[in-house]
């Protein structure tokens, strides 16, 4: 008797091998490196990069074959499936980490983040990015997609610059019932090799709405500010002249206090200055220590600019209020309850260079 049921349970495993998801391999499915989304005339647009590899293939590359597939739907979940439904393969999302949402999606974002947010522990690595290209358009780029991806996974990991640009969806502020807050990358790239494939500008978002953008200096110093970057490389205009400089392995410190009973934060910038040049021309050693508080001046307006872009109107990129509140609490959380801390809050921010 137990030998017959030994047998009948083997049998039994046997049968059901072929049902069990494990045993395919990514030969066999559609590798999804990255999900493109919009929206126009009330549908949602979904576009699918697609990898394939040989049937024996146990890692996904983007060596193998390559194709872009488009769809439309009522919904998200709709658009998506109709995507799939272009090719005959398994889709396989694991390995997508880019996700795109063109230029009608931008119109409020919260959506299509809080949805990919719902299943994050699939794709944990999920980084979002605005692009200004349509539907039609990315569908373009289908020859050169594979060169796309490796940029955006560049870009996932040190950006231009040795800045990290994009964000995980964890770190995205989607909670409340206000739409998406924080800022989100712009990658721009086209079906021309020869044409700029990266990102040069970040949207400044809220309610899920870019409201400004940011690209060269300010760029720069957003990201430092954010704590995205250490180091600044700027070619700019100050006072009339085009200045450039280098500085990295910079030091943010911030010092909290009260100031006539309302909570202020100074936030100073130190660190080294060098390869200095004024209208293409190297500064000279003597001139070097007023070329550096030339720089201090210009990046504390730009430090302003930012600040009034950003904590000044509720959108506290930077933590500020979280600094705050470490020296008094009390104070910031009933200013937050009366919704005027970011309002009468003062923020300094002191830039001190040194030539080298």
């Amino acid at each position: 008797m137990q030998k017959r049921t030994v047998k009948l349970l083997a049998m039994l495993l046997i049968a059901l091998l072929p049902l069990c998801g494990c045993s395919r391999s990514l030969g066999e499915r559609a590798i999804v490196k990255i999900v493109y989304l919009d929206e126009s005339n009330g549908q949602i647009e979904a576009g699918l990069a697609v990898f394939t590899c040989t049937p024996n293939s146990d890692t996904a590359s983007v060596e193998g074959e390559a194709r872009i597939y488009t769809a439309q739907g009522a919904s998200i979940e709709e658009a998506l499936y109709h995507a799939e439904r272009q090719q005959n393969k398994k889709p396989f999302y694991a390995q997508n980490e880019i996700l795109l949402l063109g230029p009608g999606a931008a119109a409020d974002v919260t959506p299509y983040l809080r949805h990919f947010a719902a299943e994050n522990a699939a794709r944990p690595n999920l980084a979002a990015f605005l692009t200004p290209l349509t539907l039609e358009e990315f569908a373009g780029c289908e020859e050169g997609i594979g060169d796309i991806v490796r940029e955006g996974e560049r870009l996932m990991s040190r950006g231009a610059q040795g800045a990290a640009l994009t964000q995980s969806l964890f770190e995205l502020e989607l909670s409340g019932e206000s739409g998406m807050r924080g800022y989100l990358p712009v990658f721009s790239f086209s079906k021309e090799e020869k044409d700029f494939r990266g990102v040069r500008q970040l949207a400044l978002m809220e309610d899920g709405a870019p409201y400004r953008m940011l690209e060269d200096a300010p760029m720069q110093l957003f990201l430092l500010l954010a704590e995205r970057s250490n180091r600044l490389t700027l070619y700019t205009q100050i006072d009339g002249e085009t200045v450039s400089f280098h500085a990295q392995q910079l030091c943010l410190t911030r010092v909290s206090s009260m100031a006539g009973g309302v909570p202020k934060l100074t936030v100073r910038l130190t660190g080294a200055v060098e390869d200095i040049t004024a209208d293409g021309v190297p500064v000279e050693a003597g001139a070097r220590q007023n070329a550096a508080g030339r720089i201090n001046l210009y990046l504390n307006e730009l430090a302003k600019e930012l600040n009034e872009a950003t904590f000044a109107r509720g959108n506290d990129i930077f933590h500020y209020g979280w600094w705050m509140k470490q020296f008094d609490t009390a104070s910031c959380e009933a200013l937050l309850r009366a919704g005027t801390l970011y309002e009468t809050a003062q923020i300094e921010f002191i830039s001190d260079l040194k030539p080298v």
